[in-house]
């Protein structure tokens, strides 16, 4: 019987042997780890990942694997060789809605580009995700061209003149003033007197002189309301919808003449906090242009996916309004959605500093309420009581409980409620099945990692971190992304990106190399550090078949005897210290019947930490965890002899592993963990 206010094993992190020199995690799976959490609750020490223990077949992880496919057509097919012998299934690319001609919106202005970057992906065996996008730079046929004012308007103004050409040019309600930011028809001319003077739909951002500026005619209106007051459909929304549907239609007809079959998907919208401003005429309107009912979102991917089912029977169909938001569930969605879509970066967070009191309650290591209340601007804050010192900067981040917004509730075989809907991987809507969860763009930013520079790349006493060192973190954060959110249950993982500067997860090189060649392929050798070791995570379940059934493994302790912890405590049970050993990750996959690998490493908070401060600058391993010795006690296992071997796909290394007892269907096994995965390989 648990006792009021006893410590919950598994929920007290260290079982009940919290030794300085080390102890034992006696249950290290435990749904409380969740269930203790709800939404509007956080916590340093609850890690919601550890609910449950999945293990899902080697082919999930195997076809999980992809990324931003962000080349040029001249690049396509080198890239995508070297990503196809590199271990990476799958391939996202955008596809927007101004790539199509503003006269003629059933054409494609450049259909060579679309036709070169998708033969090179069915070339080389890459599942494409085009992304459906009207970004606000351009959003759908956009013609571009220089408006001429005839006198200058001052800030503020709701009207300029215009030379007569430009007046001519003047769709009213869709030919407007550029935006410095980039936003086309950001201030829209709302009509044109006979003078020449053109009303605005909101007050001049700022003041312009007499002469030329950039302006844009957009071949439809940006969306307002869904209906009308009276409830009836809003003919306006409904030209604009007619387009956007015309257009995702057309991407899914050419996608399948060019692949041949329906082996892509498709993603509706990116990030609605990127340039999404035409999802909502008052954006450009002020005051709002007209009122009605509705949710935009809602109506145009409900729509689309109506349209494109009845023609696309095959293909896979995310919701990317969903990228940035916990509220979507599975639930709620409409039937013949494949996947809810996520995006989840996180900046770095250094703590205590980053804990300002907000409106989530924070919990201690017990799971109980752990604050003090503040009002301030007549709202409830919540302080916490006792903030530990670190810096939070790892690919798990949306899986730990630090902030309410985990991506567990989505994922977890337990099913909690979010304002009352239901989240877990059975909401499903009525009549539909459940959604998967595909990660459509995610990215460990280094920029600001430095302590003394928040805006630098960096971190830690060595400073500033070299190109090298960043692609050897991404090399570790790649391996954690695919293994750590494909066991607990994302069923695609598309890292941003090919290209792109200090998020570039090929190595520059390797473009160069192919652009002096003529876009020759100079080999998976010179894709970098990241190829190198996804490639190796790739071939490490090249074997697996796809098993109907799996035989599921289990983690029934953690020990250690050298007591390495993440962050210090205060010296209570309630705020103890998160040892290494609270948060090793066990992540098992089962190759075929009797064979298993599982990725196996210390979820370090900061993979910015520098560990050898001695080190050279050109050597990256100075972030490197030094190997410290763990004890899993694995079950689940299948009588008769058990071998087990390990690698390290980071270096392409063996790793010391030993079986120190075998106990019926459990075994204790010994290995050396660091800071990325490596993969434990057991076979009876």
């Amino acid at each position: 019987m648990l006792l009021a206010g006893a410590a919950l094993a598994g929920v007290t992190f260290s079982g009940s042997d919290q030794e300085p020199s080390g102890g034992t995690v006696s249950n290290p799976v435990d749904p409380r780890q969740q269930t203790r959490l709800a939404f509007g609750e956080r916590s340093h020490w609850l890690q919601p990942w550890r609910a449950y223990l999945d293990t899902p077949p080697a082919t999930r992880l195997r076809d999980a694997i992809g990324i931003n496919f962000n080349v040029e057509p001249a690049e396509a097919d080198a890239t995508a060789r070297l990503l196809a012998d590199s271990g990476f299934h799958r391939a996202r690319v955008e596809f927007g809605w101004s790539a199509f001609a503003y006269e003629d919106p059933s054409l494609l202005s450049d259909p060579q580009r679309f036709r070169t970057i998708l033969g090179a992906l069915r070339r080389h065996g890459i599942r494409p995700l085009i992304l459906l996008n009207a970004h606000h730079g351009a959003p759908g046929p956009t013609r571009f061209f220089s408006a001429r004012l005839a006198g200058r308007a001052a800030a503020g103004a709701r009207r300029v003149r215009l030379d007569a050409a430009t007046a001519r040019q003047v769709e009213p309600g869709r030919t407007g003033l550029n935006s410095p930011s980039g936003k086309a028809a950001d201030v829209l001319f709302t009509s044109v007197s006979r003078d020449n003077t053109a009303r605005l739909s909101k007050p001049l951002p700022r003041a312009l002189g007499a002469g030329e500026h950039g302006a844009a005619t957009l071949r439809y209106a940006p969306f307002g309301p869904p209906r009308l007051p009276n409830g009836r459909r809003n003919p306006a929304f409904e030209r604009t919808l007619e387009g956007w549907l015309t257009y995702a239609t057309d991407i899914a007809r050419r996608a399948r003449a060019v692949l041949g079959d329906e082996s892509f998907d498709l993603e509706v919208w990116n990030e609605q906090s990127f340039g999404s401003d035409f999802l909502s005429q008052d954006r450009y309107y002020r005051p709002p242009r007209e009122r009605g009912r509705g949710d935009v979102t809602r109506e145009i991917l409900a729509r689309t996916v109506s349209t494109l089912r009845r023609e696309f029977k095959r293909i896979g169909i995310g919701d990317g309004f969903a990228t940035q938001t916990p509220f979507p569930s599975g639930a709620t969605v409409h039937r013949g959605l494949t996947a809810l879509d996520k995006h989840p970066y996180y900046a770095t967070r250094r703590f205590p500093a980053s804990s300002a009191p907000d409106a989530t309650k924070p919990l201690d290591a017990l799971g109980r309420q752990s604050y003090s209340t503040a009002t301030i601007a007549g709202k409830p804050l919540f302080r916490d009581s006792f903030v530990p010192r670190y810096d939070a900067f790892f690919p798990e981040y949306i899986l730990s409980g630090i902030q309410t917004e985990t991506l567990i509730r989505d994922l977890s075989p337990i099913t909690t409620r979010v304002y009352g809907t239901p989240h877990g991987r059975r909401a499903h809507p009525p009549g539909g099945r459940a959604p998967a969860v595909w990660i459509t763009e995610a990215a460990l930013d280094p920029k600001g990692a430095n302590p003394a520079d928040p805006g630098a790349v960096g971190s830690g006493p060595a400073g500033r971190i070299k190109p090298g060192d960043v692609r050897h973190l991404h090399a570790k954060a790649a391996l954690r992304y695919y293994t750590a959110f494909v066991n607990k249950g994302v069923s695609a993982v598309h890292l941003f990106a090919a290209k792109g500067g200090r998020l570039a997860l090929i190595d520059p090189s390797f473009f160069s190399r192919a652009a002096k060649a003529g876009g020759a392929y100079p080999g998976a050798a010179v894709g970098g550090e990241v190829t190198r070791a996804v490639g190796r995570l790739g071939r490490a379940v090249s074997g697996a078949r796809r098993l109907r059934r799996t035989k599921p493994l289990s983690l029934q302790a953690v020990s250690d005897t050298h007591g390495h912890k993440q962050f210090d405590g205060d010296g209570t049970r309630a705020h103890p210290p998160l040892f290494d050993r609270d948060v090793v990750a066990f992540f098992p996959f089962e190759i075929r019947p009797g064979r298993y690998v599982a990725s196996v490493y210390v979820m370090t908070r900061d993979l910015a930490t520098v560990y050898k401060n001695d080190a050279p600058e050109s050597d990256p391993s100075r972030y490197d965890m030094p190997p410290a010795p763990f004890t899993l006690t694995i079950g689940g296992l299948g009588p008769g002899h058990l071998k087990a071997t390990a690698t390290d796909p980071l270096t392409g290394h063996s790793a010391p592993v030993k079986i120190v007892a075998r106990m019926g269907s459990r075994a204790k096994v010994q290995m050396a963990l660091t800071d990325s995965p490596r993969l434990l390989s057991l076979v009876q």
